[in-house]
Formats: structure tokens, C-alpha cells, sequence
């Protein structure tokens, strides 16, 4: 009877101990909110009538993503998390994650009849940690708040556009491009060295989460 109690709490502490990881891979799919940040960078090229060609650099801004967008205007969205206050104690920070790009027109008699394209920016999890809280109801002891912010500009490709997070939302602010000699490479400041390594925790939640889908996958498909 001891050994089943023994590998009993064995099996419970393993299975609390994956639920943790995979509960951080969908966390560490949003940033820790600790000050005003910036957190991209935009610049575009236009192609054709209100079509344009997006660069957006994220994160530590070492690699570009070009992005076709339709319209007049751009727009980025991003997800917030806030934390029960127990986790904020604790010094679990807010977290954000962006969610979508895209283009945007002036009225909205336009958006509703011009053509749109919209890209996702979010990492999807097998976890999705929102999700989770949600169906826990009264008992989600994790969330306190989950909520979207966005931010828009008119696009200009003589501009470069900075988007900062807040405690409470996303914003911008805008800089003249600098010129650039034909064939010259683009400067681009970046907050560390790229090519660093992810932390070991960041390694083994996405090991996990990785793994997770393949065998949700396996399981799906059967």
C-alpha cells in the first residue's frame, strides 16, 4: 500500500511538474511588462496603389520580416495579461505578447469594401494559458485581466516607426528615415547581441511545448 501511495505521489508531483512547463510555454510566448519598451520597428516601401511592403523587426530587432499591407494607415495589435495580485507579489510581471499587423483605411466606408490583409504575430502554444484561466472560472487563480491594445499611423516610407509598450498599452512614435547610399547596408540598433542563446528555462518549455504538439498531433490524427 506504501509503494502505491509512494508512486502515486510520484506520478502527481510529474504531472503538476508538466503542467508547470507547459503552463510557462504559452507564458513565455508574452514579455515581461517592467517599464516603456520598445518592442518593434517598422519601416515601408510602397509597391503600388496604397500597397506596400512592411520590414518589421521585433525583439532584439536582429531579424527582419517583410509583410505585404493594403490600405492607408498601419496598425499593430497586442495582448495584455495582468496577474492575480498574489502573483504580482510574488513578482510575476504583467506579460504582453503581439497579436496581428496590418493595414488599415482612413474611412470606414473603405474597410468594410477595399481589399485587407492582416499577418499574426503571435507564438501559438499547445497550452494556451488564457484558455486555461477562462475555464477555471471562479476558480482561476492565475488572470486577472486579459485585454487587447493597438496602435496606428498613417504610412509614410519617409518614416521609421518606433512601437513602445506601457504599463497599460502600446504607442508610437515616429522618426524621418534616414537616407541610405544605394547598396549600403541598413543600421539597425539592437538590445543584445544577436545570436545569443535563450535561457535554459526558455529551452525547456519550448522543448516541451514542441513536443506537446507533436503528440496532440499523433493523438488527432488516429
Amino acid at each position: 500500500m506504501r509503494k502505491v501511495l509512494g508512486w502515486s505521489f510520484v506520478l502527481i508531483v510529474v504531472l503538476g511538474g508538466l503542467a508547470a512547463v507547459l503552463l510557462s510555454a504559452s507564458v513565455y510566448t508574452y514579455n515581461a511588462l517592467t517599464g516603456e519598451t520598445l518592442i518593434a520597428e517598422l519601416r515601408f516601401d510602397q509597391t503600388g496603389e496604397r500597397e506596400y511592403v512592411a520590414h518589421l523587426r521585433t525583439g532584439d530587432r536582429c531579424e527582419e520580416r517583410v509583410l505585404p499591407v493594403l490600405g492607408d494607415q498601419w496598425r499593430v495589435d497586442a495582448e495584455f495579461l495582468k496577474w492575480k495580485y498574489w502573483a504580482l507579489l510574488l513578482g510575476l510581471d504583467s506579460q504582453y505578447r503581439l497579436d496581428r499587423l496590418e493595414g488599415r483605411y482612413r474611412t470606414a466606408a473603405e474597410q468594410n469594401a477595399a481589399p485587407k490583409l492582416a499577418h499574426d504575430l503571435g507564438g501559438g502554444t499547445t497550452v494556451d494559458v488564457v484558455s486555461v484561466a477562462e475555464s477555471l472560472g471562479k476558480w482561476n487563480f492565475l488572470i486577472d485581466a486579459s485585454y487587447g491594445s493597438s496602435t496606428y499611423q498613417e504610412i509614410d516610407p519617409d518614416n521609421i516607426y518606433y512601437v513602445y509598450r506601457t504599463q497599460t498599452g502600446i504607442i508610437t512614435r515616429t522618426k524621418p528615415r534616414p537616407a541610405q547610399e544605394p547598396g549600403a547596408p541598413l543600421a539597425v540598433d539592437v538590445e543584445r547581441g544577436c545570436g545569443a542563446p535563450p535561457t535554459t528555462w526558455r529551452r525547456v518549455t519550448s522543448w516541451t511545448d514542441e513536443h506537446a504538439k507533436e503528440l496532440v498531433g499523433l493523438v488527432q490524427s488516429k
